[in-house]
């Protein structure tokens, strides 16, 4: 998908890629604050 939005859009597929992965972090961010997660203990 990237190649063509940069066939018909322009710019690189990974500009592309690039933005995809920044949005998808955003929206796991904008819902962590639902989910469960335990922390570990290292030691």
């Amino acid at each position: 998908m990237a190649i063509r939005l940069s066939q018909g859009f322009g710019g690189s597929p990974e500009s592309w890629l690039q933005q995809q992965m920044q949005y998808d972090l955003w929206r796991a961010q904008q819902r962590q604050d639902k989910s469960k997660v335990r922390k570990f203990d290292t030691a």
